[in-house]
């Protein structure tokens, strides 16, 4: 088992009530009741080892982790908005600066994605390599308004690495889900988003296409 420092620690405590409050679709839960949810969470994560949906070095939820988060999700009235995220030219940045200083650029842009939208009703994950994903229950426009200004805040922003000053670029898909679409279908216009994003010269957002 590994060890895990007081922000990683505070991560997954934030993580796990996040999904919690999303499985049971309650926003006006007691604060003991969360609590007394956590708690239990907890006993079954140490018990099962379910720790393992988290990504060691950002903190954040891993692949399988936001695999189960998503599976719990039901088709709802009440707005689901998914931005899916990938650094741009980050093979270049680990060439150029070695894998360490890599790593803490992703930990650097995992902290920067939870003080942006680490909210109540919203899941934050590292899906891959340098690709991350967010879940917000807000709706696509102003959720999209928010991760303009974030992205304009990234770009003025340099990651600081000792002598270095590194640039961190992103693109990003984003997609409202509709009551007649899977979470397949629905994650996979948010990717065909990205991939615009990325054709365009990357470091941009682009809007998911809606259904025919």
């Amino acid at each position: 088992m590994w060890s895990m420092t007081n922000n990683q620690s505070l991560a997954v405590l934030c993580g796990l009530l996040s999904l919690v409050a999303l499985y049971f679709g309650i926003r006006s839960f007691r604060l003991s009741q969360q609590v007394g949810l956590l708690k239990t969470q907890l006993q079954v994560a140490q018990g099962n080892q379910e720790l393992a949906f988290y990504d060691f070095l950002t903190g954040l939820l891993n692949r399988r982790g936001w695999d189960r988060a998503m599976q719990m999700l039901v088709p709802s009235t009440r707005p689901q908005t998914l931005v899916m995220l990938d650094l741009d030219q980050f093979k270049q940045t680990n060439d150029r600066y070695g894998h360490r200083t890599g790593d803490r650029v992703l930990k650097e842009f995992a902290d920067r994605l939870r003080i942006g939208f680490e909210t109540s009703d919203s899941v934050l994950a590292r899906v891959g390599g340098e690709e991350f994903a967010i879940f917000s229950a807000q709706p696509l426009e102003r959720l999209n308004e928010k991760v303009e200004l974030w992205l304009e805040t990234l770009r003025g922003s340099p990651f600081r690495d000792g002598q270095h000053s590194i640039v961190i670029r992103c693109s990003l898909g984003v997609a409202q889900r509709t009551v007649v679409e899977s979470i397949e279908e629905w994650q996979d216009r948010a990717d065909r988003a990205l991939y615009e994003a990325k054709e365009s010269g990357g470091n941009c957002v682009r809007l998911a296409r809606s259904l025919p």
